[in-house]
């Protein structure tokens, strides 16, 4: 048996504002009413509803308008990587650019997006100009240049995000018997 409510605002996984929904009892009773993410359905939370509906259309208008505002920064955009080569003329790189460094390499640049609005036409493996498309979402999609070239110096590695290491329990207890 669900409970329909009626969304205040945008929850995750669920819906926006203004949207009416079946949720089982427990989760309206403990999660959305509690924060004020919902009401019930009734008469009075009926009257609400248009209210709810304005707000949403705002909101969504000013995300669209923001979208396209940074659509046209992203456009005039050039990202260049650099990957180690084998020889001097060879088109084949060690290792691949994935949408997770192009993702960090826009954070960098001072744009907020995500590894997977990144949609990569073949992978990036390959010296020269590569056309990546991002999604910002509200049908909003550009296209951004990637840069690759290579390097051929020995001592050349691939900058690497720092790691933690793994803290293992095999790990503990060689420290153990090594203090012991």
């Amino acid at each position: 048996m669900n409970q329909e409510v009626i969304l205040k605002g945008p929850v995750k996984g669920l819906g926006a504002e203004a949207d009416m929904v079946k949720v089982k009892p427990g989760y309206a009773r403990n999660f959305l009413f509690p924060r004020g993410l919902a009401t019930p359905v009734n008469a009075a939370s009926k009257r609400q509803l248009e209210s709810l509906k304005k707000r949403r259309a705002e909101r969504e208008a000013a995300e669209a308008a923001a979208s396209q505002e940074k659509a046209a920064k992203l456009a005039r955009l050039a990202l260049a990587f650099e990957l180690k080569q084998a020889q001097e003329g060879a088109e084949k790189l060690f290792g691949a650019i994935t949408s997770k460094e192009i993702a960090a390499a826009l954070v960098e640049k001072g744009f907020e997006v995500e590894h997977r609005d990144i949609t990569l036409a073949k992978v990036i493996n390959q010296v020269g100009e590569h056309d990546v498309t991002v999604d910002l979402g509200y049908s909003v999609k550009v296209q951004i240049k990637v840069k690759v070239t290579g390097n051929t110096d020995e001592n050349f590695e691939k900058p690497t995000k720092a790691r933690r290491p793994r803290k293992s329990a095999s790990a503990d207890v060689a420290k153990e018997e090594l203090s012991e």
